[in-house]
């Protein structure tokens, strides 16, 4: 049972850690906390990267050119599986970009849905898919 409960909270941890290094560009903390051959898809564009660079690459891409965000977690759900664990959370995501004509944020909502497995670095994402729920704001300010 201990076990378990620091498994759980490890994983709130990775997830956590994630949110962070996005919103921080901590590039190489973000690669870190992927397996080598991870799966990262986002449900919106049906897009689909394989690998911790490739992720990376297309994460700092896409938020650099952001002046902040800010990503907020909550409502985890963690099944542990031995060395696998299932994870869930829903998500807020505020994007700003200073300066645009019809506002400077847009804020999304939505859930992870993840898969991670126990390495000898602690707990890693194996699977990260995000579900965009809904959104409000200026979406000229996550246009490319």
């Amino acid at each position: 049972m201990l076990q378990e409960l620091a498994d759980r909270a490890a994983i709130v941890d990775a997830v956590i850690a994630y949110a962070t290094a996005v919103d921080t560009r901590d590039w190489e903390r973000l690669g870190a906390l992927f397996t080598d051959d991870a799966c990262w898809e986002y449900s919106g564009s049906g897009e689909r990267l394989l690998g911790p660079d490739a992720i990376v690459a297309r994460i700092s891409t896409s938020v650099e050119r952001f002046d902040a965000t800010h990503h907020l977690n909550g409502n985890h759900v963690v099944a542990v599986h031995g060395d696998a664990a299932e994870h869930t959370c829903y998500y807020q995501a505020q994007h700003v970009r200073l300066g645009l004509p019809d506002g400077d944020k847009f804020l999304g909502g939505g859930r992870y849905d993840d898969r991670l497995r126990r390495t000898p670095d602690g707990w890693r994402f194996t699977h990260r898919r995000i579900i965009s729920v809904w959104s409000v704001g200026n979406p000229a300010v996550i246009a490319s």
